[in-house]
């Protein structure tokens, strides 16, 4: 039976990033150098849900206020702010990480994990950060009213093109959200 409750990112390191490197499509083991990197991001003020299993970690997702220190908090903010997004800097909380094993993929555990972390946000907004191309994740994003804001296309090996996307609270599948 799956469970989602609220986890402890720095005390699940390891598991997190296993769910994450299997969500990727990376082999097991190819994230496990980032376990003091996410153990001191899980330090942070977070709020985290994981999705269980008979007891094993199967997916999670995690944010934080988007006024609180956080790795991707300078970057994300900054190209906001120049794109003339400043609004969504304000009053907003940060999606950091959301990924569900693959083999767990396709039963709506995406979604509850989305819902229920956004629901605890006291924030007006969430925003976060994707691939640019078109993903099961972009698409379950796009059914709860999130927009692109910023698009980038970093090039000359700088990382792969990405989109910020933000969505106001509380999140609404597109069919409420029209019918409102």
């Amino acid at each position: 039976m799956l469970r989602i409750i609220d986890i402890d990112v720095a005390a699940l390191a390891l598991p997190t990033l296993r769910v994450q490197a299997a969500a990727l499509e990376l082999p097991r083991r190819a994230l496990d150098h980032r376990v003091p990197e996410r153990r001191m991001r899980g330090a942070c003020d977070l709020t985290a849900f994981g999705a269980f299993d008979d007891g094993r970690l199967v997916g999670f997702a995690y944010g934080v206020r988007a006024d609180e220190p956080y790795a991707w908090r300078e970057p994300v903010l900054d190209r906001l702010a120049a794109a003339g997004c400043q609004e969504w800097t304000e009053d907003a909380f940060y999606l950091c990480e959301l990924h569900v094993r693959p083999d767990f993929q396709g039963r709506g555990l995406g979604t509850r994990l989305l819902t229920t972390l956004c629901s605890r946000a006291s924030e007006r907004r969430v925003v976060l950060t994707t691939p640019r191309q078109p993903t099961p994740a972009r698409r379950l994003y796009h059914r709860y009213g999130y927009r692109d804001l910023v698009t980038t296309d970093p090039g000359g090996g700088e990382g792969e093109p990405y989109a910020i996307m933000g969505a106001e609270l509380p999140l609404l599948p597109e069919t409420f959200a029209r019918a409102a």
